[in-house]
């Protein structure tokens, strides 16, 4: 696939006249095993799985609308009418849009449902990483997310720009990965609630800046893109407010005089 750029399959197989779409259906894939291992993720920590249902359906909507409504502002002019803004077969989610609409979601189902908001971010963040490292394969698939030119002969074809490309979501499914499997690492080690949903956000910003210098995507300020500025000021963040919870844990923990 990657040695000779044809692994492009917008239009996964046919079924009766049904196309199915490979990028649907990989974040599909990804979506589903991702809430397998936060209802597992619950179950080791006492929550029941079962109560969660109604949740990731929230997670899944939010996260959809968060991911377009972001995409959609930062290419206005790939978005010209209605039919355009509900067509997700071919893409066009932003994951620091899902992620944002994620969060609210979060936000709202603890305050409801009177839930603790880090044990519920901790439960969900491996799977998340997990999915986020299927559904790239989706985009890989579909033609979108592409990279910048080779300048050798190896590569990967877009349908929106020419010549041999780096396989950007190639790259960024195997270090999804294994921050998926670091999460699973420290999910028993981070010793205060919301400690592993800040250590994915880190991880996660980190991976997105570095990655962003082989994706073809426009520069806004210095030389780095959107996506590299919002990863800086939130590996920043994460870090910030990680070191402040460990040392306020620690100073509660400690034993009274």
């Amino acid at each position: 696939m990657i040695g000779r750029g044809d692994g492009m399959r917008p239009v996964i197989f046919t079924i009766g006249g049904v196309e199915f779409y490979s990028y649907g259906l990989m974040v599909g894939l990804g979506y589903v095993l991702g809430a397998l291992v936060a209802m597992r993720m619950a179950r080791k920590k006492g929550v029941d799985p079962d109560s969660l249902l109604g949740f990731f359906l929230l997670l899944f909507v939010s996260g959809v609308l968060g991911g377009r409504l972001l995409h959609m502002a930062l290419n206005p002019a790939g978005y010209p009418d209605l039919k355009t803004v509900l067509d997700l077969r071919d893409g066009g989610l932003s994951i620091y849009g899902v992620l944002m609409g994620g969060i609210i979601a979060v936000g709202v189902y603890c305050r409801v449902k009177r839930v603790r908001l880090g044990q519920l971010f901790d439960i969900v963040v491996p799977g998340v990483a997990l999915g986020q490292s299927i559904g790239r394969w989706g985009c890989l698939l579909n033609g979108c997310c592409y990279g910048r030119l080779t300048g050798d002969g190896w590569g990967v074809l877009t349908r929106y720009a020419p010549g041999l490309r780096h396989p950007y979501p190639v790259y960024e499914s195997v270090a999804d990965f294994l921050l998926f499997a670091l999460l699973l690492r420290m999910s028993e080690r981070v010793p205060f609630e919301g400690g592993l949903f800040l250590i994915y956000m880190a991880g996660y910003s980190g991976i997105r800046f570095a990655l962003e210098f082989f994706r073809d995507s426009h520069t806004f300020v210095a030389g780095l893109s959107h996506a590299q500025w919002f990863s800086a000021l939130l590996f920043a963040a994460s870090l910030g407010a990680f070191a402040y919870l460990k040392r306020k844990t620690g100073v509660e923990n400690r034993p009274s005089l």
